[in-house]
């Protein structure tokens, strides 16, 4: 299934397409060069570590102190023009990178992920570091005896190092998609991996929640909230909704943009309980204080009924304990059951009685984010694209119902930007030099790579590259 060609008002020459593709072709040999120019970087930073470590012994100095290690960060970040402590941290991070996921780093060292996509990786799976191997760099040791959750298939008992089967099977999914969605598919894959069940590591995690302050130039200054996902994403979609209130309603003479009111909301309601007057248009009061937050949560019939403990899914982060999906659901408003094909992943239907409304929740559902390659913006806040116009003929099927930000949106009915349909939701997207990139559903790509661990053959050599 197709698109039509469209009508834009403007149409690029030839020799614009052209050059295009030559830019296009440039910039990705440049992105390469970068890679491994920041790949080479990180090794410097691990070894300049290591020196500092080997002094810290010669001399007796506990890790308290760390005074070479500072002192070596302030080194690299005079000659830089870098703060040391933005120095220090990229050195803690490249000691994990080099030393805990060598298939990661070479190929990085080959250019052919970026470092966001790396970053990715690491910070996904980092957690799988038992706590003995924590301080050494030359090797780290994981458990040889690791329980392995995939998908609903259950547990089932590896004998190998689970980093290296974590590697092996997300890096080919690195050079295929971008670094957002990479980071949501490497942190359900490291939770299927993980040994220690997410219930423990979130009471765990939970102990370090907090609420810190940092100065910014210009009097102005930083908040930062550390807390559950789940409550992370609801306040910013409560804050969100607000401000798009706000945004519709607002006078002539309100300038702010979406960005500037939902912050403004965010600090009202923290200081004040509820948006003021002195905020809001006059049009938007009553509207704000009904406002509820929504957040889209996937959670296993297993897990709700108490059967099973797989962990949920939040929509735009990963993984959350059983627990804390069981409380959500206590409390919904709105239920939707899904049925996922058991063999591809892809969503079948969704069982619901109001047809139109059907239809948006299982794109919502099936697409959990704009279709359009590289766009997190959540569904929920995306529009219906029909990939064939109607006004074309094209149906107002699944099979030809994208969601897409009002953004690209715009840009697809005003470009020549073009989409098709595959099977299992599967998207064919066209830029206008003709440059072909396939996006799958997220929950699809989550569920390959899960069931590529229930498949594993844990006793299987080095990753393959």
């Amino acid at each position: 299934m197709t698109t039509r060609p469209h009508s834009t008002g403007w149409t690029p020459t030839l020799g614009e397409l052209a050059r295009t593709s030559e830019l296009v072709e440039g910039f990705l040999e440049d992105q390469a060069v970068i890679a491994r120019a920041q790949a080479r970087q990180a090794k410097r930073l691990a070894e300049a570590r290591a020196i500092a470590e080997a002094q810290m012994r010669r001399a007796g100095i506990g890790s308290e102190f760390e005074h070479p290690v500072r002192s070596m960060a302030a080194e690299f970040g005079v000659a830089a023009r870098i703060s040391d402590r933005t120095i220090r941290a990229r050195m803690e991070w490249s000691v994990d990178l080099v030393d805990g996921f060598p298939a990661t780093f070479a190929v990085f060292e080959e250019g052919r992920i970026s470092e966001a996509h790396v970053r990715a990786i690491v910070d996904a799976g980092s957690r799988l570091e038992d706590e003995d191997a924590r301080a050494e760099f030359e090797r780290i040791i994981l458990p040889r005896a690791v329980k392995l959750t995939a998908g609903q298939l259950g547990s089932v008992a590896r004998d190998e190092d689970a980093r290296a089967e974590f590697e092996r099977i997300i890096l080919p999914r690195a050079v295929k998609l971008t670094a957002g969605q990479l980071g949501s598919v490497a942190r359900k894959l490291a939770d299927d991996i993980e040994p220690l069940p997410l219930e423990e590591r979130h009471e765990e995690a939970m102990a370090d929640r907090s609420v810190s302050v940092a100065p910014l130039p210009d009097g102005m200054g930083e908040l930062t909230y550390i807390g559950p996902a789940v409550t992370v994403y609801a306040m910013h979609d409560r804050a969100t909704q607000m401000a798009r209130t706000i945004y519709r309603t607002k006078g002539e003479g309100d300038g702010r943009t979406l960005d500037q009111i939902r912050a403004d909301v965010f600090a009202e309601i923290t200081l004040a309980g509820l948006p003021t007057a002195d905020l809001i248009d006059q049009h938007g009061g009553d509207a704000l204080t009904k406002i509820k937050a929504t957040v889209q949560v996937t959670v296993p019939w297993q897990t709700l009924t108490g059967i099973g403990d797989e962990s949920a899914f939040l929509a735009g982060y990963g993984p959350i304990p059983a627990d804390a999906a069981r409380r959500l659901a206590g409390e919904a408003a709105t239920w939707i059951r899904l049925f996922q094909d058991p063999d591809t992943g892809c969503l079948r239907t969704v069982d619901t009685y109001t047809p139109t409304k059907a239809q948006r929740r299982f794109l919502i559902a099936r697409d959990e984010h704009c279709r359009f390659p590289g766009c997190r913006q959540p569904a929920i806040r995306c529009e219906d694209d029909h990939t064939i116009p109607y006004s074309d003929g094209g149906p107002t099927a699944v099979g030809n119902l994208a969601n897409l930000c009002r953004a690209h949106h715009v840009l697809k009915h005003n470009s020549a930007w073009d989409f098709r349909h595959g099977p299992g939701g599967v998207i064919e997207v066209i830029s206008p030099t003709g440059r072909v990139v396939k996006h799958k559903p997220t929950p699809v790509v989550r569920f390959e790579a899960s069931s590529e661990i229930a498949r594993a053959d844990f006793g299987a050599g080095p990753p393959p590259f």
